[in-house]
This record gives C-alpha cells, structure tokens and sequence, in this order.
C-alpha cells in the first residue's frame, strides 16, 4: 500500500535513509549523514512542509524535495531532488510524488517551477514532461587543471574597465544578474560564494562572474555580461583570464547554461573540457520548467 506524506509529518531520519537509496546508483555520489542532509535542507531553502516522502507497506520508498519563495514578484519552486529507492522501483511511486508536488504548487500559486535532470536520465525526462516541464535550456560541466598559466602581476589589464572584487550578494542588484537561472547557481544558494565585477571608468558595471572557491579550486556559476554592450566575448574573455591567475589547480563550471554560447567558446578555446562522472557518463543536464496555470 502506498501512502504519501510531508517530511514535516515523517522522522527526519526516513527521509535521509530513503533519500541515500534513492541515489545509491546516481551518476554523482548524493550521500549524505542525517547531519548533512539537514544542514542541506535549510541551506538551499527546501521545506519539509513542501516536500514529500512516499511509504510502501509501511517502509520509505521515496522522496521529493521542494523549494518555493519570491523572485521578481512571482512565486517560484524548485525541485531539490526526486528519488526512488531501488528495491521500489517500477510501481509507479515516482508518478505519485510528482503529482502531490504539481498539486502542492496549485495551492500555493506558484508561478514557475523548475528542476535538472541529468541528459541521459531519459525516463525521468519523459517523466517531467507527461507533467508539463519543457527543457529551457542544457547545462555543461567543463573542467581545467593547472589553471595557474601566468605569474598574477604581470597579467595586463583592459584599457578602460577596473575589476572590483566582492561576495556574492554583491551582484543581486546589477540589472543584468541572472535570477532566470537554475536555482543552485543562484547567489543565494552558493555557501561563501564570491564575486568580480568589471566596472568601466564611469564605474557602471559591465560583466560579473560568481564563483566559489573550494578545496583550493574555482568554481564558477555565474558569468554574464550587460547585453548593451558591444564587446560582450571581450569582458567574457577578460574575467575568464582574470579567474585563471589564481592559485587554483582546477577551475569547473556548474550547470553553466548552453545559450552562454559566447562564453563557452571560450572556456574551450582556453582548454576546458567535458566533465565527466566516475561512470563515465558526461556530466550534462537539462533545465526543465513548467508555467503552473
């Protein structure tokens, strides 16, 4: 028998059980400890009130995270996580957590939702869509080692534009910051995250990149430019020059969308690469989002 409930109605305890076998055979490794998923929980803004995990006979089967809040006076949602259990798979629990999800979304007036899916997870993919979701965009995942290619002082600087170092609230308010993004590479969601801006010499921001710097390496979740101006691959190559002075032995993108075509070209002109998991399977994702009516 199947039943599903919020996790602020189940031990906190089921919910991560069933959450690290649902991703046992992930493309990724998603473990986490009762700790960890509950720092997570609260950390990227994902509610037990909003979120559900499915009983079978009694034992949890499966999970779904959500997330919703305010952006640009529309209410959004985001999917944290969807999840079966291996040994549950097949009987169509995944289905019903998605339906008790949409449902949810009504009744709170959303506006928006929106998930990844990893590009070769092609039955969650049909999934998503029998629920409305159309894919909007691909992320990649690029990768360079041994980014440190020149000695940080002598790198030349471009005539007219400053770099302004900051965290990463400090880029929320540009008029050009991304907020129609996957909501992970969100400034709010990215712990310790960092921020350069290149203003030009009326001190008006031109380009940003929002990173993280993490075990010694960069990674980058954010790289945008104002559309106004002309010479957008130039600030693009600039801040990527810029990024690849530091210390760092690795700098990787994160769900970086494909439509950022002028920045990949790039990225792969200076060397970065196609990431891929331990299997490897390339790490690709596709963004999904659905208008809730």
């Amino acid at each position: 028998m199947l039943k599903i409930k919020k996790l602020s109605d189940i031990p906190i305890r089921d919910a991560c059980e069933v959450w690290n076998q649902g991703f046992v055979d992930y493309y990724v490794n998603m473990q986490m400890t009762v700790s960890q998923f509950t720092f997570r929980l609260g950390w990227d803004e994902l509610s037990p009130d909003y979120s559900f995990i499915a009983y079978y006979n009694g034992l949890p089967a499966g999970i779904i995270l959500n997330g919703i809040n305010e952006l640009n006076e529309k209410r959004v949602a985001w999917n944290g996580g969807t999840a079966v259990a291996f040994s549950f798979r097949g009987k169509g629990i995944a289905k019903k957590l998605m339906e008790s999800t949409v449902a949810l979304y009504k009744q709170e007036n959303v506006d928006t939702a929106s998930l990844e899916a990893f590009t070769v997870n092609e039955r969650a993919i049909r999934l998503y869509e029998s629920f409305g979701y159309r894919v909007a965009d691909e992320l990649v995942f690029l990768k360079k080692t041994e980014s440190k290619e020149n000695n940080p002082d002598s790198m030349l600087e471009m005539p007219g534009y400053s770099i302004h170092h900051g965290l990463a609230h400090d880029i929320r308010e540009l008029s050009f910051y991304q907020h129609d993004a996957p909501w992970k590479t969100l400034w709010n969601f990215i712990r310790n995250g960092e921020s350069i801006v290149m203003k030009d010499e009326n001190e008006k921001a031109a380009a940003y990149a929002l990173f993280q710097k993490k075990n010694g390496n960069i990674i980058l979740y954010q790289c945008a430019a104002d559309e106004r101006r002309p010479n957008k691959p130039e600030l693009f190559q600039y801040l990527i020059d810029y990024l690849q002075q530091t210390e760092s032995r690795i700098i990787s993108t994160y769900n970086l969308p494909g439509k950022n075509q002028f920045l990949i070209n790039i990225l792969e002109k200076a060397g970065f690469k196609q990431e891929f998991a331990d299997q490897k399977v390339p790490l690709k994702q596709v963004w999904m989002k659905k208008e809730i009516p």
